[in-house]
């Protein structure tokens, strides 16, 4: 029934405005992708790898759910004023964690937000350097996850809007059987 109901509110937000850009999910994990979301995820890896983490692999699923999360900060930016941050909000992730555990198999996930207009050092290494200011943030980005999702809305005034999702999948065969007979 939640699940529903996260997927209702996330269809009413999912179409950006005709004034927001909408960048492209990237479906690759080379090392090569030239979209933004490829580009933020070589950054935060490089940073997993040098602080000793693994690489994370992209997932199509949580891509999706990190940038249906980015439109609806752009849709309701300045509404949320959370210690100065009235654009950016953790809102509604509990819907992505349970919709990322029955729709995926995700064991775990965590979820990092920014939004920023100043992108004169480019806008990955902008991200990066906010989460790395974040306690929290920073510790989801060496967290010993295997999967990312990764959302980014650039408005019409240049403010960019990102969301990474982090996951690991269960392999486990309880973990598969709660899946299908219900929690």
């Amino acid at each position: 029934m939640i699940a529903i109901a996260c997927t209702g509110a996330f269809a009413s937000c999912a179409s950006p405005s005709p004034k927001t850009a909408r960048i492209p999910v990237s479906t690759t994990s080379s090392k090569q992708d030239p979209s933004l979301t490829g580009q933020l995820l070589q950054e935060v890896n490089s940073y997993r790898r040098n602080h000793g983490a693994r690489e994370l692999q992209r997932h199509a699923g949580l891509d999706r759910l990190a940038q249906k999360h980015c439109e609806f900060l752009r849709q309701n930016r300045g509404k949320f004023g959370i210690r100065g941050q009235a654009n950016v909000s953790h809102m509604g992730f509990d819907g992505r964690a349970l919709m990322a555990r029955q729709n995926y198999n995700m064991l775990t996930c965590a979820e990092n937000v920014a939004s920023t207009s100043d992108t004169s050092h480019g806008i990955a290494p902008t991200l990066v350097k906010i989460w790395t200011n974040s306690k929290s943030h920073q510790k989801n980005m060496v967290d010993d996850w295997t999967h990312t999702g990764i959302g980014i809305v650039k408005d019409s005034d240049g403010t960019v809007f990102s969301t990474q999702l982090f996951g690991t999948i269960s392999y486990s065969q309880m973990t598969s059987r709660n899946r299908f007979n219900g929690y």
